[in-house]
């Protein structure tokens, strides 16, 4: 079950809550029970006695060993990143840092994981279709609050523009195309894929060797990164990117973000209700300039 991260009586667990094809996302805390997630609910996961399952610490570390294939050292890099990745599915991890100087050198005694699985949707991107691609490619700003479906826009929106355009996929935490041994485990197309570099890294490296005409990234959390899409589209390439937030006027608001509205040409406001990736919103740069003060 999920690349094999998942056995035994977890895996029972889960099952009674929802069908693998269903879930979403798996939190586990170490002492507490396992939460079960899927587009349209949470639930605890359950032993066939109806005793909730508890998670143990030696589930935990089971799920680090399989998911780094016994090295956990070789995937140090993400760890002090917050995450794991393997084989499409992300792993959150949680615990006591090891720093010095200041770096965060190592993450030690992981107590607590939230397991993401990603799922495609064909279709995603039908209702915001035209006005992305309308009249050539728009510079798209998706903009959502957690689990909004942000990356599933992202990632039905590369595979569509891979097929007249040369797209490329900076993927820094292993979300929107989820490759393994660098080849993508979901569908983008035939868009190029760089995986786990961070952004600004990639943005520079990748312009320069892979020219690009359109370039779909992960989520902006930096104001430096929100000053590279700003360089990226005053060169000439094209960008979707996405932003947490409740809405459009309210994430831009934010000095780390305010310089998106030079160069953005449509914003997809998204929620998770009624269901995952339910357009609230599309509105053009034009009509944002208008509406504000």
């Amino acid at each position: 079950m999920f690349q094999g991260l998942v056995t035994g009586m977890m895996a029972t667990a889960v099952a009674a809550v929802a069908s693998e094809s269903e879930v979403t996302e798996l939190r586990l805390r170490a002492g507490r029970p396992l939460v079960v997630a899927t587009a349209s609910r949470r639930g605890v996961g359950r032993l066939p006695s109806g005793a909730p399952f508890v998670v143990k610490r030696e589930d935990i570390d089971r799920v680090i060993a399989i998911a780094s294939d016994y090295s956990v050292y070789a995937v140090n890099d993400q760890l002090v990143r917050g995450y794991m990745a393997r084989g499409g599915i992300r792993i959150g991890v949680a615990g006591e840092g090891v720093a010095e100087g200041g770096s965060l050198l190592t993450m030690k005694h992981i107590a607590f994981l939230t397991i993401r699985i990603p799922h495609e949707v064909k279709g995603a991107a039908d209702e915001v279709r035209g006005a992305v691609f309308g009249g050539g490619v728009k510079n798209t700003l998706v903009i959502s609050p957690p689990y909004g479906g942000k990356t599933t826009l992202l990632r039905e929106l590369a595979r569509i523009c891979s097929s007249e355009h040369d797209t490329l996929v900076i993927d820094e935490r292993f979300e929107l195309a989820a490759a393994q041994n660098g080849i993508p485990t979901l569908d983008v197309g035939d868009a190029d894929v760089v995986s786990g570099v961070v952004k600004s890294v990639a943005y520079e490296n990748t312009i320069r060797a892979m020219a690009p005409e359109v370039i779909v990234t992960d989520e902006l959390f930096r104001a430096s990164e929100a000053a590279a899409v700003c360089d990226i589209v005053r060169s000439g390439v094209k960008v979707f990117a996405s932003l947490h937030g409740d809405g459009v006027e309210s994430a831009l608001r934010s000095a780390a973000f305010a310089c998106l509205k030079e160069v953005m040409e449509v914003y997809i406001l998204l929620s998770p209700t009624p269901r995952v990736g339910t357009v609230r919103k599309v509105v053009t740069a034009q009509e944002l300039a208008e509406a504000t003060p």
